[in-house]
């Protein structure tokens, strides 16, 4: 069956080249956001809180040891969470059940036991060789979790990536959405990458970056203003190949959104309000956060790309930062 989710991606993909991302959060074909070009070159890394850690792409195989912690929080953080969960409870094979959703459009979401941060399983997002819009992601939109009180979530994940996109090619590994308070349309707060970093002719790894958009505009008729905004990071790409914590923060009150990395916060990538630039705004047009009734976990991506894993584990979603401990 073609879901509506699927025929907006087919329909958007035919008649935009902005990096599209249509109702239900779902992204289209595009040319480049945030005027990508042709990569952004380097001299090195110095002064970044964050290093490629191994190759640009790897095979499988299990994991020699688990990633550590320098984040804050802990144990007890869970205890408090509105959602902890390490995956151990659901059948190897199949994609998790209880509160999550998932999104399987040219992948698989699977429990799997071949790289693990905590325990014997995590999930595993295999996402297909792709020509334009692919996503395989793990959603949670349980009335029990969000939106939150006060309008402040944070969340924290442990993922395993076997290789970043050596071109430019718009990707998201977690996203929040939902409805602009005071406003008829919907918005979407994401954390992931894009441009290529490279020094001379060596690939150093995918830029994150942080990506605004507000999918109703892409309804026929058109809700709300088109936006497609980004804020690059400086030189921070996205590890492969290790077990890395990444936790976020979006602050509906004060459209705010913040992204900490193996427990160190890059505040290059957080946003109070503006970011560098938009597709179709000018770059002092606001990203009015959502009330975040949905986030969603793994890997999407908007352009045609090679075939990718990922494996997450340990994710958390609460009212304060919960650090990088299980």
């Amino acid at each position: 069956m073609i879901t509506p989710r699927l025929l907006l991606a087919a329909a958007a993909i035919a008649a935009f080249v902005g990096c599209y991302h249509g109702t239900s959060n779902v992204p289209h074909e595009a040319t480049g956001t945030g005027g990508a070009g042709g990569g952004s070159t380097v001299t090195g890394l110095g002064g970044a809180t964050t290093s490629t850690s191994g190759p640009a792409s790897s095979t499988g195989g299990t994991d020699a040891g688990k990633g550590g912690s320098t984040g804050t929080g802990g144990a007890s953080a869970c205890a408090t969470a509105l959602l902890c969960d390490d995956f151990e409870s659901y059948a190897l094979g199949a994609a998790p059940g209880g509160k999550w959703g998932n999104n399987q459009s040219g992948g698989t979401v699977a429990v799997d036991g071949t790289h693990v941060h905590s325990g014997a399983k995590a999930v595993k997002m295999s996402a297909a060789t792709a020509t334009g819009y692919r996503s395989v992601m793990l959603t949670l939109k349980s009335m029990s979790v969000l939106p939150v009180t006060g309008g402040v979530v944070y969340g924290r994940m442990w993922f395993w990536l076997d290789s970043a996109p050596t071109t430019s090619v718009h990707w998201t590994f977690v996203d929040g959405s939902g409805p602009v308070p005071g406003q008829s349309y919907s918005a979407v707060y994401r954390y992931g990458g894009q441009t290529p970093l490279t020094s001379g002719t060596t690939f150093l790894g995918s830029q994150l970056m942080a990506n605004y958009d507000t999918p109703d505009s892409y309804n026929t008729p058109a809700v709300g203003p088109s936006s497609d905004c980004w804020l690059h990071a400086n030189t921070e790409v996205v590890p492969v190949t290790t077990w890395t914590c990444a936790e976020w923060m979006f602050d509906t009150t004060h459209n705010t959104m913040r992204f900490w990395q193996s427990g160190t916060e890059l505040t290059d990538l957080a946003m109070t309000g503006t970011g560098q630039g938009c597709v179709h705004q000018p770059a002092t047009f606001e990203w009015l956060a959502p009330t975040v009734e949905e986030i969603d976990v793994g890997w999407e991506s908007y352009q045609a790309d090679g075939a990718r894993n990922m494996w997450i584990d340990d994710v958390g979603i609460g009212t304060q930062r919960l650090g990088c401990a299980p």
